[in-house]
């Protein structure tokens, strides 16, 4: 007597129609974000050791970048001061030769030097500095300060202040009086900056506001693409759910068919 072998099969379970799809697709993303992880990992690691790698106080040099940011060489205003140059941008930032020293109230409006110290004209503001450029004094409309300063120069053996009118300025007494004597005044004129000097200057101070921590800070969030970059990481995180859903469940399928009784 002939037993048969034929056994009735089991219909195809619903989940099981699922798995080409899962694999298919397990694959092809995975793929897509291997790449946004790599980059979101590197730029972690960075971050995570950013203090010790200096990136806050690193700036950036590359003009792509910086003009990616809206980042402009600054325009200077100059002036020959012994054998100084003082200059000044639009953004207040006071530089000594090629080195910024300071950042003022407005604009740089000229400069002279005295026995005792570089004297920066701002518009609200002088500021006293050492041959080297250190800030030894400001003085504002704290000290009552005649603003908007327009101009600044010698008469005689002091400082005069321009701001329609000719104000003799007593540093030491930090006094402002009315000149009374008609005596001639050589005027800071602004004076276009020697090229190798600009140039310098340029290559030390561009991009000093913009520094590597917030570059890679940009990348890591997406943000460096603006706002389709934003919504590219969004995508990813979906991206990066959907594969451990998907690699979990072939996993599960698998496990089911080598361990069914």
């Amino acid at each position: 007597m002939k037993t048969s072998n034929n056994r009735p099969r089991r219909p195809k379970s619903r989940l099981l129609s699922w798995r080409p799809f899962f694999w298919r697709w397990h694959r092809r993303l995975g793929v897509v974000a291997a790449l946004i992880v790599v980059v979101v990992s590197i730029t972690g690691f960075f971050l995570n050791h950013t203090s010790d790698l200096g990136l806050g106080s690193l700036p950036v040099r590359q003009a792509w970048l910086l003009q990616h940011y809206g980042v402009k060489a600054p325009e200077l205003s100059s002036y020959s001061i012994g054998d100084h140059w003082l200059s000044g941008d639009e953004q207040g930032y006071v530089y000594l030769d090629d080195q910024q020293v300071t950042q003022c109230r407005e604009r740089l409006v000229g400069g002279v030097m005295t026995d005792r110290w570089l004297v920066a004209a701002c518009s609200h503001e002088l500021l006293l500095l050492s041959a080297e450029g250190d800030v030894l004094e400001r003085l504002g409309e704290t000290y009552e300060l005649p603003v908007p300063v327009t101009a600044i120069g010698e008469c005689a053996s002091n400082v005069c202040l321009n701001r329609g009118e000719v104000l003799l300025a007593d540093l030491e007494q930090v006094r402002w009086l009315p000149q009374k004597e008609d005596r001639p005044v050589r005027w800071s004129r602004s004076e276009p900056l020697p090229k190798g000097l600009r140039d310098q200057l340029l290559s030390e101070q561009l991009g000093v506001q913009l520094s590597w921590e917030r570059v890679i800070l940009d990348l890591h969030s997406g943000r460096i693409g603006g706002r389709a970059g934003v919504w590219l990481v969004d995508l990813a995180a979906i991206v990066l759910l959907f594969l451990a859903f998907s690699g979990f469940w072939l996993w599960y399928q698998q496990w089911r068919r080598t361990h069914r009784w």
